[in-house]
Formats: C-alpha cells, structure tokens, sequence
C-alpha cells in the first residue's frame, strides 16, 4: 500500500465518534477516490458544506492527489484507493474514478460499511450495476449517484411547479441537451455512445419530472459535426440523436441532444401541464445584455463548460446527500435511479441501431436478465413501470427462502423502490408472489394482500415497515415456527388464505 501522507493541520480537528452514526454534530468524514477534474468538483462543494469534512483524497498518480490535498489544511493524501475506504475518520466515500473501477470501489466501501457517493455510471456492465446497487442494500449502505441535474436551481423550479400544481399534471415534456463542442474522439470510443455518455442525465431527468417509470424508447441517430467517429461502432458512431419515451402513465418527454453548439452549453427544458407550460433557458455568466442598432440579446454567450454551468448543482447535491446522511434518510438520488437511466440508455441505443420502438424489458432480454417475455399489452402489467424493475432487480437475487428473515428483508428491500423503508400495498402483493413463485407458500390473490396490510398496518396509511411485512408474513404462518404460535389474527385469515 502506498504510504499515507497529510498536509499540516492549522488545527487538530475535533474527536470523531467511531462509525456513524448520524446523531452527532461532528462534520461526516468524507474520503475521496479519484482527484481528476471531476473529483476536484466534488471535493470543492465538500468544502463549502459545514457538516462534511473532507478528510482524505486518492489518485494514482500521487502527485495529484498531493496538489489537491495541499488546498485543504490536514487532508491526507494517498496513491491507494482502499486506505481512503479503511480509513478510521472515514464515514463516507465519494468515488469519482475511472468508470470500469465504480462497482469494485463500491464493493469494498459497503463491506467496510461506508455510505457511497457514486458518480455515473455506478458500473460499466448491466448485471455489475444491479449487483451494486443490491450489494449496498444488504450492506445496509446508501448509495447515491451523482445524477447532478435534479439538483440544479432551473430544473428544481421545473419539479416544484409540477409538484405543487402550478401547471397541472404533465403533457408533455421537451428536453435539450447540447454541448458547446465535440469531445475527443478518444473520450467517446470505449465509452458506450451518446446515449450512455450524454443523454443519460436527460432520459433520468424525464422520469424526475415526470414522476412515472419508463416503458418504452423510440430514438435515432446520426453523425453530423464529428466526422471522426463516424465509423465507431453503434451508439458511439452518433454525435446527434432524438428521443422519444413513453411513460407507464401514458404521457411522452420528447429529447434532444448534440455534441456541438457553437453558441454556448444548452440546457433547457420544457413542461406542458394541464394548466400551462414552464419553461427554462440557458444560463450566462452575467444578466447584461446589449442593446444596438447592430444587437439586442445576453452581453455574454451561455456558459461553455458543464462544470460552470452546473457548479450550484454539484454544491446542491452534496448538501442533499449530507442531509440525508445526518438525519439518516434515503438517498435523494438512489443507486436504484442510476441503474434505470442506464437501462434507458441502451434501450435508446437499441431503438437507434433498429429504428423501432422499445420496451424495456427487452433490454433485461438481450443482457440475459429476468427471462422476461415480450408482451404486447401497454401499461405497467406489460413489464414497464415499476413493474419491469422489479423483475429486473428479482432475476439476481438468489432463491429467497419465504421462512427465513434474512431472506425476507432482502426481499422487502428488493420491492422498497422510492427506497423510504416502506412498501406500498401493490409492492407487498409483488413481493408475495417472488416469495412463493416456487410453490413454497400460497399465491395471494390481491383482496387477500388487501386484508393482510391492513391487519399489520398501523398507520392505515396502506404503506407497511419491514417490522409489520414481518408480522404480516408471521401472522399468514410463513415462517419457521410460526404455526405453533397463538395467533389469533392467523386463525382469522385462515379461511382467506385457502
């Protein structure tokens, strides 16, 4: 291991309490994997948070990691990724390294039961991204990934207007996305194409504003201003693309994106509600404008660089994430909501190459994942929707013994989709049917999981804990020992469940 190394203290930080807990005022230790640009942004809005420290920062090239350090009295530095997980002060880690090392770094930061701030994409492989984001679940971790446009001021002003009804329920949602210049050829061979690389934050930015899950793609390509990549393969031979999604509430986001435009970052958005329509436009790095007999517009070009533009949005994101830390809450952007953006991306990506719409369960399909069927009902009982995701994430699950506990939190963490700690009604009845699809207990049928929540609910709100899915399994005799049990509410069930 590389020799652990720190930069002069002005002043000895203050005792920390051993792993967190959340329920101190000490800043959370923070330990950061990668120094590279994107690190460095993240290390920056650290800084800026009174409840995060940053206490130590990683990079193989040591240097860089020096250089970094150097910016923030006693942070340490180190060329060895696991001494920023083992490290004692460490409560969580921010891994901003290379794509192809996010599911192994995340691995280790579970096992050492670190929290996880991941930037995208949580893994480079379909099935490596599902087993992390379980793996983090059962390691009882959260994992956020860094999906930083939910968290800039424009859009969050988008989402609060559809939340609180300024404009109605959605119609239709339009969204752009262009970049000020092509990347090198480089960046884009290797890196999965413009759907994975690009339009990844605008296909998730779609279901945030539209609050249903995504059933199905319809997208094109085409390669207009980088003539260099025209002859890489798939997706990553495209530098312009359109989108079409369809949602399982049966409303569109219509998206597109390009790799160039001369004029400035463009990001914008667009919302028709029931109501009216919201809209954003670009940012500029002033409010002046010109106004002359040759020009009347914005005195400067929109930002160039996403770094700039989306600055507030990185300082945002880590503040939620902070937040949620402390006060011990979900994750505000789940590891769960990487994995669907990614399964969106190469759906759009499949679409382009065979110009046709398609679901989303064909992506689980083409990946062998799930062994789902190809229906072609629309709405959610087709597969899309919560509905798909939950097959998905089911399919790597290994055999869950409906008697054991252990198997059963896997299994209630499995269907928590909004990642609250509760499961809904319909979720329950999902969760039943993967516990007894093997004949190992009774198929509810839905008046029965009806009766069944409502026997253990006791809010009366339709949502359960884990404690009360416990009860309700108990309560059902489905669990080892359970039969011998005095229970009276069992015995009332008895006939429902025949």
């Amino acid at each position: 291991a590389a020799a652990l190394q720190c930069a002069p203290r002005r002043a000895p930080p203050a005792a920390r309490a051993a792993p967190l807990t959340m329920v101190d005022d000490n800043p959370i230790g923070v330990g950061i994997i990668g120094a590279g640009r994107i690190g460095l942004v993240h290390l920056e809005a650290l800084s800026s948070c009174p409840d995060a420290r940053p206490v130590i920062i990683s990079n193989p090239t040591l240097s860089k990691a020096k250089a970094a350090a150097e910016t923030y009295p006693g942070m340490a530095w180190t060329s060895d990724d696991t001494e920023v997980i083992n490290h004692p002060d460490v409560d969580a880690v921010w891994i901003c390294s290379p794509s192809q090392f996010h599911a192994e770094q995340i691995t280790a930061a579970a096992n050492a039961g670190k929290d996880i701030f991941c930037e995208k994409p949580i893994a480079t492989e379909l099935d490596e991204t599902i087993q992390s984001v379980l793996f983090a679940r059962e390691k009882g971790v959260k994992l956020m990934v860094a999906l930083q446009r939910r968290f800039d001021p424009n859009f969050m002003r988008v989402k609060s207007a559809i939340m609180d009804g300024e404009i109605g329920s959605p119609v239709q949602i339009r969204l752009t996305s262009r970049d000020p210049s092509p990347p090198p050829k480089k960046y884009v061979e290797g890196g999965g194409g413009i759907f994975k690389d690009m339009a990844i934050h605008d296909l998730d930015m779609a279901r945030f504003l539209m609050a249903s899950e995504p059933v199905a793609v319809l997208a094109s390509g085409s390669c207009q201003v980088s003539p260099e990549i025209s002859a890489l393969e798939g997706p990553e031979a495209f530098d312009t693309a359109n989108v079409m999604v369809r949602f399982a509430n049966g409303k569109d986001a219509i998206i597109d994106v390009c790799r160039q435009a001369p004029y400035g970052y463009d990001q914008r958005a667009e919302v028709l509600g029931t109501k009216g329509m919201m809209m954003t436009d670009n940012m500029h790095p002033s409010t002046a404008r010109i106004l002359s007999d040759k020009f009347c517009g914005h005195a400067d070009m929109p930002y160039d660089f996403f770094m700039s533009r989306y600055k507030e949005a990185y300082k945002q994101e880590t503040l939620a994430f902070v937040q949620a830390l402390r006060r011990d809450e979900p994750a505000p952007c789940s590891g769960r909501d990487g994995l669907v953006a990614l399964i969106m991306a190469i759906g759009a990506g499949i679409s382009a190459e065979e110009g046709r719409w398609v679901r989303f369960e064909e992506v689980l399909q083409r990946e062998g994942i799930g062994g789902m069927r190809v229906s072609e009902e629309g709405g959610e009982t087709a597969g899309g929707g919560a509905g798909w995701i939950s097959t998905m994430l089911g399919s790597v699950t290994p055999s869950a013994n409906p008697r054991k506990e252990d198997d059963l939190r896997e299994i209630f963490l499995l269907f928590d989709t909004d990642d609250d700690d509760l499961l809904t009604e319909k979720e329950v009845g999902e969760a039943t049917k993967l516990l007894c699809k093997d004949g190992a207990c009774p198929i509810y049928t839905a008046e029965e999981v009806h009766s069944m929540v409502r026997g253990v609910d006791s809010d009366r709100d339709g949502r359960i804990t884990f404690d009360e899915f416990l009860a309700l399994w108990r309560r059902a005799g489905n669990i080892e020992g359970a039969a011998e049990e005095a229970n009276p509410f069992a015995k009332l069930l008895a006939p429902l469940l025949k």
